[in-house]
């Protein structure tokens, strides 16, 4: 044998291992896309209903939160209603206080004065 049958043989003999080791490559990443598929399969399968019973309770939640926007302006309005029904008083009874207070002011300075005298 000349060297570069030699040669030649060692090529073949590396070239059909290469061979060899692909397909055993190629068959472990059939196996495992085959693996992948199946769990994306059952992923799909158990997210769906779950997405469905997550878009059921926001509609849910949505509507809470619509009744508890309701209150918040009701209670708004009454607390605005409030705040003038406070003021109105606090205007009626405070306006007549200091008047009486500012006449008895002025009595007593006069009641001081006609007294010194």
């Amino acid at each position: 044998m000349s060297v570069g049958q030699v040669s030649g043989l060692i090529a073949a003999i590396a070239f059909g291992l290469m061979a060899v080791v692909s397909a055993w490559l190629l068959v472990q990443l059939v196996r495992t896309m085959g693996i992948m598929n199946q769990f994306l399969d059952d992923m799909r399968v158990e997210t769906v209903p779950l997405i469905s019973k997550f878009q059921t309770t926001m509609d849910h939640v949505n509507t809470e939160l619509e009744r508890v926007d309701g209150v918040l302006t009701a209670v708004e309005s009454m607390s605005q209603k409030a705040n003038s029904a406070t003021k109105v008083v606090q205007e009626v009874v405070t306006s007549p206080i200091v008047k009486v207070i500012g006449i008895g002011a002025g009595a007593g300075k006069a009641y001081s004065k006609f007294k010194k005298k």
